[in-house]
């Protein structure tokens, strides 16, 4: 009998022993099972459970996140090790590569960039006890860089940075051809990362300057009222009150899920912006004072599940992908109405009842230059209806020099 190492089980099954590594096993910490080779006697076995040494597991709410630390002590976000395993482990064999290339200070590869990068001050996002933020990325903004990143680490990991030309970057971003906001944000990450490589040593220019740029400021659409009919319809009761918010407060979603519940008769919910570090004086709509106040609650949190319990950003954002995975959805992907697009809404009808762009800007937290974007197609509109008010207003005196005599038919 193979005595098995710390924190390593093994169950019998009819194809042979299924082993696992499972810290505090039987205990109200217990971790999430990591699968292992079968064979312990297996130099495969060995690595792996040596390289489990390295793992750490965190529960926040009901989800897990999972980190490896290398040698060089810096930590490599992990996927889940369930319900695929071989990704798990890809994930970490990577992650260890890249702390031995780093600790030998050898190719300035993309994968040695993105791990630095991780670790720095620029991505990390620090709260000092006053609720101050400092430099680094928000945990929404972390989470679409998390994304790219793993594409830039998935198509040039091993490349050196110096070596990545204009047109490996261009045929990239070309391959978004079918999504262009995923191709935006992916550029920016890519253009972000390779800058701040260059004065580290990773290279001498930045190559995405010398890609093309979408002429698409927009990214996505405001709903319309059919939509938001449609979303209150179908969709389950504990992604209602987050919409509203969005609506009549213009807030990202992850300060959104932050929100706290405004005591009775205050006229405001100042928040910390997670993007920006920005104190936010959020207003509160009558309306929307109505729709917080039909929630019954006691709780200090906003916005909660149907169980009573808050939501976190990372379990807001999977349960509502999921429910845009569902049939009765398949407009809102058709017409890529997502949560973000309420931010549109909020600054469209903001700028519709005439608050100057500076008013706006001040109430949804948005740069002047962004809320000017948007301004411009609000004031078209309003511009148009002018033109015809006026036109209908004129046309009795106008009518003869254009039609003369002719009669419209069905009047006399």
């Amino acid at each position: 009998m193979v005595e098995l190492p710390r924190y390593v089980h093994a169950k019998r099954r009819r194809g042979g022993l299924e082993l696992s590594f499972q810290k505090f096993r039987g205990t109200a910490n217990a971790w999430p099972r990591v699968k292992l080779p079968g064979n312990p006697l297996s130099q495969e076995f060995v690595r792996k459970v040596s390289l489990c040494a390295r793992l750490e597991a965190n529960k926040k709410g009901e989800d897990w996140s999972w980190q490896f630390v290398d040698i060089m002590d810096r930590r490599h976000d992990l996927p889940a090790p369930q319900p695929d395993p071989e990704a798990f482990w890809k994930a970490v064999e990577r992650a260890d590569a890249v702390g031995l290339e780093l600790s030998a200070g050898v190719r300035k590869t993309f994968s040695a960039l993105i791990a630095e990068f991780k670790a720095s001050a620029a991505y990390q996002l620090n709260i000092d006890e006053n609720g101050n933020s400092r430099p680094g990325l928000a945990e929404s903004t972390r989470d679409q860089y998390e994304r790219n990143l793993d594409d830039i680490e998935e198509a040039w990991g091993s490349d050196p940075v110096a070596d990545l030309t204009p047109v490996d970057v261009q045929k990239a971003i070309d391959a978004f051809r079918d999504t262009p906001s995923a191709g935006r944000v992916f550029r920016s990450v890519l253009s972000r990362l390779c800058s701040w490589g260059i004065p580290r040593g990773y290279g001498t220019s930045n190559p995405v300057e010398h890609t093309e740029t979408s002429e698409n400021a927009g990214t996505y659409d405001p709903w319309t009222p059919a939509a938001f009919e449609h979303f209150f319809q179908h969709a389950r009761i504990g992604l209602h009150l987050p919409v509203y918010s969005g609506l009549f407060t213009g807030q990202r979603l992850s300060d959104v899920i932050d929100m706290r519940r405004p005591r009775e008769g205050v006229t405001e919910m100042p928040l910390v912006a997670q993007k920006t570090g920005e104190l936010v004086p959020v207003q509160i709509h009558s309306e929307y004072r109505a729709i917080i106040q039909a929630q019954k609650s006691d709780h200090t949190m906003l916005h909660l599940r149907e169980d009573g319990q808050p939501w976190t950003y990372f379990g807001f954002k999977t349960a509502w992908q999921r429910e845009m995975n569902r049939p009765e959805f398949e407009i809102f992907r058709k017409n890529r109405w997502v949560f973000h697009g309420t931010r549109k809404n909020a600054v469209n009808n903001l700028l519709e009842v005439g608050c100057s762009e500076a008013r706006v800007a001040a109430i949804v937290n948005m740069s002047p230059a962004m809320v000017h974007h948007y301004s411009k197609k609000v004031s078209q509109f309003r511009l148009a209806r002018a033109a015809m008010e006026q036109f209908e207003e004129g046309w009795a005196k106008l009518r003869p020099s254009v039609l003369g005599s002719v009669k419209i038919v069905g009047k006399e």
